[in-house]
């Protein structure tokens, strides 16, 4: 009886999201709901515990998110992120203009949602087709490749601060290893690109363009809003961590307090307002406006999230399954599993990452993933799972799709299996560093 609970909620988030297209915020409650009363709870009981994890959830990460979404705007509203583009494009040069959109992609994707990221830089990268002689297609897929990869990896995108906020993982422990797990899984989408499109790479370079490029005298400063907030992060987590044992001193104590995600990337958004004009000042207030607007619905999900986790934690569902066989590994595997069945189904990555770790959750230490590192690749695995795969049920897909002029069939073929290899290749990172580091 206990497993058909088990599949019934998954059925009602799937079939809700997808059938009558309701949104997950409901869906999620729904099923916690229908679990309460399921695994024993009443029906009062089961509302308190919904009540407790959504507001434990939100307290955790919703600054986080917020000033995310703050941050993000500002890049775009200052128009930092296409000043970025230009900068890269002028380093690398523009033969290797694909490899400079992967890369800035990845960049820009840490505190701007993909889909967003990727229609402000839609025009950007037809400027750049036209000035190169590169395929659009090429440039577009390098871009989402690149875009996705952060997306899924990297804080303070919503879906990965959920997940770690219900699995219990160091925000920052898990910056560092989205980050380099999202650096290679990048790179391969870029390197998809450059083996299933090969016969579009010969092409002529229009060398005369080369200089007409905006880009600012302070090239290396226009990075600093994301930069900044990622060092602040990542000192902070190493001056936190139990195994290195500081004293506290007054320069910890700065530190500690600079470089907590929520403090940290509101400097860089800060940082950001050194490259809005003086007509745009007036705009600020609206801008924070949109900020609040696009984040409130991520904020309900993922509380949704935290309180459909808080119930499976709260309840016997850890004895439906057999985990004493289970390893560290394997369980790993069955995060990735589920995440991906769950992204190919009903297509939101970040709806994945949250359903997968609130299920993932009360399962961790029964599969003897107990440290920080286990959890924080459990995460990874998860996040892999949501980039599998992305196709005609995945809004960000037909963004790709339809602001590159592709046609459905090159999408699929070149995008959505991009995806899949992109996601494997997750995984497969996951896997080894576990092996290494547990």
């Amino acid at each position: 009886m206990n497993y058909l609970l088990f599949i019934g909620l998954i059925c009602i988030i799937l079939f809700s999201t997808i059938k009558f297209k309701i949104n997950p915020f409901y869906s999620l409650l729904i099923s916690a709901l229908i679990a309460g009363i399921g695994f024993g709870f009443d029906i009062t009981k089961s509302i308190n515990l919904i009540l407790e994890g959504f507001t434990n959830i939100l307290i955790g990460i919703g600054p986080l998110i917020l000033a995310g979404s703050i941050l993000g705007i500002f890049l775009e509203k200052t128009g930092t992120t296409k000043k970025m583009v230009n900068v890269f494009v002028e380093m690398l040069g523009t033969k290797n203009s694909p490899i400079s959109l992967n890369m800035i992609g990845f960049i820009i994707s840490i505190p701007v949602f993909c889909d967003a990221a990727f229609i402000l830089l839609s025009s950007v990268i037809k400027e750049v087709s036209k000035k190169t002689g590169y395929k659009l297609i090429i440039l577009s897929i390098c871009l989402a490749t690149g875009l996705f990869s952060a997306h899924v990896f990297v804080p303070p995108t919503p879906g990965p601060i959920a997940a770690a906020e219900i699995i219990d993982a160091p925000i920052g422990l898990l910056l560092i290893v989205g980050l380099f797990t999202g650096i290679i899984v990048s790179i391969m989408g870029y390197l998809w690109t450059r083996v299933s499109l090969k016969k579009y790479y010969n092409i002529p370079i229009i060398k005369s363009e080369e200089k007409s490029l905006d880009v600012s005298k302070n090239k290396f400063l226009i990075f600093t809003p994301i930069l900044v907030p990622i060092v602040l992060i990542t000192v902070y987590s190493f001056v936190e961590s139990p195994y290195y044992n500081l004293q506290n001193t007054l320069l910890t104590d700065l530190i500690i307090t600079l470089g907590k995600p929520e403090i940290a990337i509101l400097i860089g958004s800060f940082l950001s307002l050194f490259y809005i004009q003086k007509k745009q000042v007036n705009q600020l207030y609206n801008w924070i406006g949109i900020a609040v607007k696009n984040s409130f619905n991520i904020i309900l999900i993922t509380g949704a999230g935290g309180a459909f986790g808080f119930i499976l934690r709260s309840s016997n569902f850890i004895e439906l399954f057999n985990t004493n066989q289970i390893n560290g590994v394997e369980g790993v595997i069955i995060a990735f599993i589920m995440s991906a069945v769950i992204k190919t189904v009903q297509g939101s990555s970040t709806v994945s990452i949250i359903t997968t770790a609130a299920f993932i959750a009360p399962l961790l230490t029964s599969f003897g993933i107990t440290t920080d590192i286990g959890k924080v690749l459990t995460i990874v695995a998860i996040g892999s799972g949501a980039m599998t795969v992305s196709h005609v049920n995945d809004s960000y897909f037909w963004v790709v799709s339809k602001y590159s002029d592709l046609e459905l069939k090159n999408a699929l073929r070149y995008f959505t299996i991009a995806t899949l290899i992109q996601g494997l290749v997750g995984l497969s990172l996951s896997i080894t560093l576990y092996i290494l580091l547990t």
